[in-house]
């Protein structure tokens, strides 16, 4: 537990492969639990305090990984000039890795959003042709939920016809529109959300370099954990996982950094969303973090898994929030199918003084 505490705060950049014990933080919560209810029911029941003691000294990440609000009501309504909702959402290029395309299926994630109604979406993996932005769905989504304002910001091509980014729709005006590019492909777009009664929230919008694991190096994963695959092959595939996570842990550390910088020279409260790519624990996510609250550790419960594929603690998507400017109200997340992974949407009472 000590090194899935030191992962939150000690760079990969300064210590190799220390962020991988990020990976085993929830693990290590779940093993402390069970010891202390073995220990109670043995003869040495002292020996419970210890993995008390151990929790409660990382309480703060314990906190961040395992969500206690089983019983805290959720408020999701919309009230115009009063809240405001927020979904960030990976929708895994909208159904364009469907062979054959799927109509009906990319109709469905366009409805999943009109019947969510969040008044600020952010999308990373958002596809869109090279020749016009607007179609074939970002028209019918600006209709359908009547946003006024649309920003889209290209990270990677898919083929010569098309290009995937991150996308954000605002029924509210956007003001100082930026992008700052984090990395070779990795950006974060930066909005100014005006707000009833001149409140100003500065919004960045982020897709992380992901893991770099292919849809093979996945299902082999999933083959180790249920042991159908043979024991010389799964160490060999292994160190090759170690060594590609590692890499990504060193990227994603150097664009934390630099986002950081940026959120903290912001005059105006901030919040941050999208596909961190990395778990609650990691120095991703404590670099992110600093100064702000995380949505789901203040009104989630459980383990609050973000992405599919890869069971059953992955929560890599995530909204962190400053409480100056915004106080939760209300937070879910759904499994669906529609995508890899699951929305993430939370609602906010818009707190604080006009902006000047």
């Amino acid at each position: 537990m000590g090194l899935c505490a030191a992962s939150a705060y000690i760079s990969p950049m300064q210590i190799r492969y220390i962020s991988l014990f990020s990976l085993t933080t929830p693990f290590a919560i779940i093993t402390n639990i069970v010891f202390i209810f073995i220990w109670l029911f043995s003869r040495a029941k002292w020996r419970s305090v210890l993995s008390i003691l151990v929790l409660g000294a990382c309480y703060q990440i314990v906190l961040a990984v395992f969500g206690i609000h089983f019983f805290k009501p959720d408020d999701m309504a919309s009230k115009p000039g009063k809240t405001i909702k927020i979904m960030s959402w990976n929708v895994h290029g909208m159904g364009i890795f469907n062979k054959p395309r799927d109509k009906e299926f990319e109709d469905n994630i366009i409805e999943y959003m009109r019947q969510e109604d969040a008044d600020i979406m952010c999308l990373p993996e958002f596809y869109i042709p090279r020749k016009n932005m607007y179609k074939p769905h970002s028209n019918r989504i600006l209709k359908n939920s009547q946003y006024k304002d649309f920003r889209y910001n290209v990270d990677n091509d898919l083929g010569p016809e098309s290009f995937l980014g991150t996308a954000v729709f605002s029924k509210y005006p956007i003001r100082n529109y930026e992008v700052h590019q984090l990395s070779k492909y990795i950006f974060m777009l930066q909005c100014d959300m005006e707000m009833e009664d001149k409140k100003l929230i500065r919004m960045f919008f982020v897709h992380l370099t992901t893991f770099g694991l292919s849809d093979n190096d996945k299902a082999l994963i999933e083959d180790v954990k249920s042991r159908s695959t043979d024991l010389e092959s799964g160490i060999n595939k292994s160190k090759t996982f170690i060594s590609k996570f590692n890499n990504a842990f060193v990227k994603r550390a150097q664009e934390a950094v630099k986002a950081s910088k940026i959120l903290e020279e912001s005059p105006y409260p901030v919040l941050i969303c999208g596909d961190f790519n990395d778990l609650p624990g990691s120095y991703t996510y404590t670099t992110l973090k600093r100064g702000l609250k995380d949505a789901f550790a203040e009104h989630g419960a459980g383990l609050g898994r973000t992405y599919n594929l890869i069971s059953p603690t992955i929560r890599i998507d995530h909204i962190l929030y400053d409480p100056a400017g915004l106080k939760i109200i209300g937070y879910k997340c759904k499994k669906t199918a529609l995508s890899d992974h699951n929305p993430v949407i939370a609602n906010f009472e818009i707190v604080g003084k006009p902006t000047e």
